[in-house]
């Protein structure tokens, strides 16, 4: 049996973690997940590995610690920095150890990386379960290269339409809730003021914000995001104000901040819970007066940026703790648009799940007609504690396994089936043909696609010739 490579992924955001790991997997290498330093260590001290992939920020040691630590467990490791930002010093500490050093919005070139080590390496690429039939290295490797990063691993990212290649976002949803969103979303877009955007994670905060800003009177300028929780209070001061030559050792060059490169445009400040008490101060001030002050800086810079925020925890209950600012809650608390969990919304699930299905198929250059009733029925009766983004990374396994025409049972994750428990039919409920069913799901497609039948028959899965004929048998 060949030897498959055996790679350490240390990060503490779950999803990014699921995400890299399924990346990883698909690729034929044998990923050992820490969501810490100290788990990290425990992993090195009872594995052999070949490579370990460590985030920057983590709860209990930082990663250029962790890096040192683990060549001392394992010499001639060989280790790679994850940052979701850049910084010169972080750089050459990584040169100094011999470290490779990616930045989260610049995957492309982490995934370019990937295949060449495990090129160096002399291991035959072994594909993992589910891509079947007799594979040459080279059609392996084509196949992986499709793997994409998706839009949630990058954490800032430019969408305006002059400069930018990124897709209109789409608000997708037929449900009354979902209509209510959208109609709030029309409403704040025309007003330049800030908005609170409340929701669990994966229920779409970033590419409301995205909509709130491509539908405003700043849809030319920059939009730009930022995670509050993946920076320390120094870092993230430098991303939003920048600062000036000489602030500190290796700073040869002033640095503008996200706050004036964003001039005309709009900033998103997802996790705005997690901002420490210092730059809460800071942000207040740009909220009030439109001004600046870059670190190490005595100058006030006047800016011109729509600030929207964004979190999944409870502000309320952090103010009234003492940990998040009062005024500063008024301040963002303008306009609170809270975006529903996927479980309040489950009739929109086969919407969702279909447009994945064109989506991924598409990119991953598979043909697939459809997703099995049996399959379907089970997204629909999952939880989702990870909401669309987690309904998004099963389609897109799914997809990536499937050598059919049909999304089966067994092609979704595990988890998926463990948890799968048929819903129970009220007997009194009436009960309606397939084809009433069917008839019902086209009406809700294209109302949600404003009577686009190009898109409607996109989502669907089907020509726009079939679902002229299905509109004609209906009439």
């Amino acid at each position: 049996m060949q030897q498959k490579l055996s790679v350490l992924l240390v990060d503490d955001e779950p999803d990014f973690l699921s995400s890299m790991a399924e990346r990883i997997q698909v690729r034929g290498i044998e990923p050992f997940l820490a969501k810490n330093g100290s788990q990290a260590l425990k992993i090195a001290q009872s594995n052999s590995l070949d490579l370990a992939i460590v985030d920057l920020r983590l709860p209990d040691i930082d990663g250029v610690t962790l890096i040192d630590k683990l060549n001392e467990l394992q010499s001639g490791l060989q280790v790679v920095l994850l940052t979701g930002h850049g910084e010169d010093k972080i750089r050459q500490a990584c040169k100094a150890m011999d470290a490779q050093y990616f930045e989260k919005d610049d995957m492309g070139s982490f995934w370019k990386f990937i295949k060449q080590f495990r090129s160096k390496t002399g291991l035959m690429l072994i594909a993992p379960p589910g891509f079947g039939g007799q594979w040459s290295p080279d059609d392996l490797e084509a196949r992986f290269d499709r793997l994409a990063p998706s839009p949630e691993d990058m954490r800032t990212w430019d969408v305006g339409p002059e400069t930018s290649n990124v897709q209109k976002p789409r608000i997708l949803g037929a449900t009354p809730v979902m209509q209510e969103v959208k109609n709030s979303i029309a409403k704040v877009a025309a007003l330049d003021c800030a908005v609170l955007i409340r929701g669990e994670t994966g229920t779409g905060k970033e590419l409301v914000s995205r909509a709130i800003h491509t539908k405003s009177s700043r849809r030319k300028g920059k939009f730009l995001a930022i995670n509050c929780s993946a920076f320390g209070q120094d870092l993230l001061n430098n991303e939003l104000f920048g600062y000036e030559r000489e602030t500190f050792s290796g700073s040869v060059r002033i640095k503008k901040g996200l706050f004036e490169s964003a001039e005309g445009g709009t900033i998103l400040l997802d996790e705005i819970c997690e901002a420490p008490a210092t730059m809460q101060t800071h942000l207040l001030r740009v909220l009030e007066d439109k001004m600046i002050i870059r670190s190490g800086g005595t100058e006030e810079i006047p800016v011109d940026v729509r600030i929207l925020a964004a979190t999944n925890q409870c502000l309320d209950e952090r103010m009234e703790s003492g940990q998040f600012r009062r005024d500063l809650y008024y301040r963002l608390n303008t306009f609170v648009l809270r975006l529903p969990p996927l479980r309040d919304r489950k009739e929109d699930i086969p919407l969702l799940a279909n447009y994945f299905l064109g989506k991924y198929r598409k990119e991953f250059g598979k043909k697939i007609d459809r997703i099995s009733n049996e399959a379907m029925q089970i997204l629909i009766d999952y939880s989702f504690p990870g909401n669309v983004r987690d309904l998004e990374h099963a389609l897109e396994r799914a997809i990536i396994i499937c050598d059919g025409q049909v999304i089966l049972p067994e092609h979704l994750p595990q988890r998926f089936g463990d948890n799968h428990q048929p819903a129970i039919r009220d007997e009194q409920e009436s009960l309606v043909s397939l084809a009433e069913l069917e008839k019902d799901y086209i009406r809700e497609v294209l109302k949600s696609t404003g009577g686009n039948r190009n898109e409607a028959a996109n989502i669907l899965g089907i020509s726009r010739t079939s679902l002229w004929r299905k509109l004609k048998d209906d009439e």
